[in-house]
């Protein structure tokens, strides 16, 4: 994979790199949070042949956006420009909410700069990908996207806890479509 472009978002804390991979351009942000380094690879969908071809589903009544959609990965980076292994990554204290506004922000910033329709993405459910959390991929990624806002509680003391607010702006739409042990989300102006 050749790196066509890197670009140093210094006022974002981290750095956009383009490279096409799978005949798509595809743009990685690369930031560091909670000690690690995080990148947010989001790729090209100009097409509705190719996202159907990839196995999202825009919801019913609602059109493929003229300026395309961009489909969205998130891991830990390895520091070997390749990604790791999509594994669940443990985060100590605040981290987790520190590495999802970087997330949020990445999008932010690639909505704002490519003049996207929209985003797409997965989260696989249940099984071991939900192990060691407290709570499931799909339920965070829910939450995050304005989906769901049920109360929850802690499960030590059985005090509610805030509910989390969402992380995508007022302006957005979050749709979710569930298949067998994935979620897939799009998310379109």
């Amino acid at each position: 994979m050749r790196i066509e472009e890197e670009v140093f978002l210094d006022e974002y804390g981290m750095r956009r790199k383009r490279f096409v991979y799978d005949h798509r351009i595809h743009h990685s942000y690369v930031f560091v949070a909670a000690k690690e380094i995080y990148t947010v690879i989001i790729g090209s969908l100009v097409e509705e042949l190719t996202f159907t071809r990839i196995g999202y589903k825009m919801p019913a009544g609602v059109t493929f956006p003229l300026n395309g959609m961009a489909e969205v990965y998130f891991d830990a980076f390895d520091g070997m420009d390749n990604l790791a292994d999509f594994r669940h990554v443990r985060f100590e204290g605040l981290g987790s909410a520190v590495v999802l506004q970087m997330v949020s922000l990445a999008l932010i910033t690639h909505y704002e700069t490519f003049n996207i329709g929209g985003f797409v993405f997965q989260a696989a459910s249940g099984g071991v990908v939900d192990i060691g959390r407290r709570i499931t991929l799909e339920e965070t990624y829910d939450y995050i996207l304005g989906l769901k806002n049920e109360p929850r509680y802690n499960q030590k003391t059985g005090l509610p806890k805030k509910v989390p607010r969402p992380l995508i702006a007022k302006d957005l739409r979050a749709y979710k479509t569930v298949t067998e042990g994935r979620a897939s989300y799009v998310v379109l102006h």
